[in-house]
Formats: structure tokens, sequence, C-alpha cells
């Protein structure tokens, strides 16, 4: 009987191990905010604080073509760009290995 108990008590720290593995250690926000009729904004927030977002907004600049920067907002970093830049921000992020597809959280359409 002990060693079904044993049994019992190793399967669930497995699962409860497993479980905090899933978790998300931060979430990355990429929100479009419409500035005008035709124009809008693509804002970044909540990246990992080990990036320097100033090379990730450089190299935004250059391969979009966009202008972009990194503002202060209520204590956090996060990056302003012209334009709805989602997806291209998203596949950036996968491709160079910042982030997981379960750490992304795309907002809007």
């Amino acid at each position: 009987m002990d060693e079904v108990i044993g049994n019992l008590d190793a399967q669930f720290e497995d699962a409860e191990k497993e479980k905090e593995m899933e978790i998300p250690e931060y979430m990355v926000h990429i929100r479009v905010q419409q500035r005008t009729t035709r124009k809008s904004y693509t804002i970044v927030e909540d990246m990992p604080e080990d990036i320097d977002l100033k090379k990730v907004v450089k190299h935004f600049r250059k391969v979009l073509n966009v202008g972009g920067e990194v503002k202060s907002n209520k204590g956090k970093q996060i990056i302003l760009m012209q334009g709805d830049q989602r997806e291209e921000v998203r596949e950036f992020l996968l491709e160079q290995g910042i982030v997981r597809v379960d750490e992304i959280k795309v907002h809007g359409h």
C-alpha cells in the first residue's frame, strides 16, 4: 500500500512540474493603436529585460522602413513604431528566438 501511495505522490509531483514549465515567464503584447483615420502605431510591451530594445528598434527601422523608438510608459520600456507591423514583429521575435509562441499575444484584428 505504501508503494502505491509513493507512486501516486511521484506522479502528482511530475504533473505539477509540467504545469510549472507550461506557464510562460512573461507575455509580450503586440498591439496596434489607431492614430488618425489612415495612420496607426504598433506597440510592443513587456519584452524580456535581457534584450537590448534599442538594437531591436534599429533592426525594425532598417528592415521595415518605418519610424520607431523606445519609450518609457509607467516605468516600463515599450517599442513604438509607425504603421501596423504586428505580424512582422511577431515573426521576427519567433525567428530570432527571443520568445516562444506561447509567450506572444497579438491584439487586434
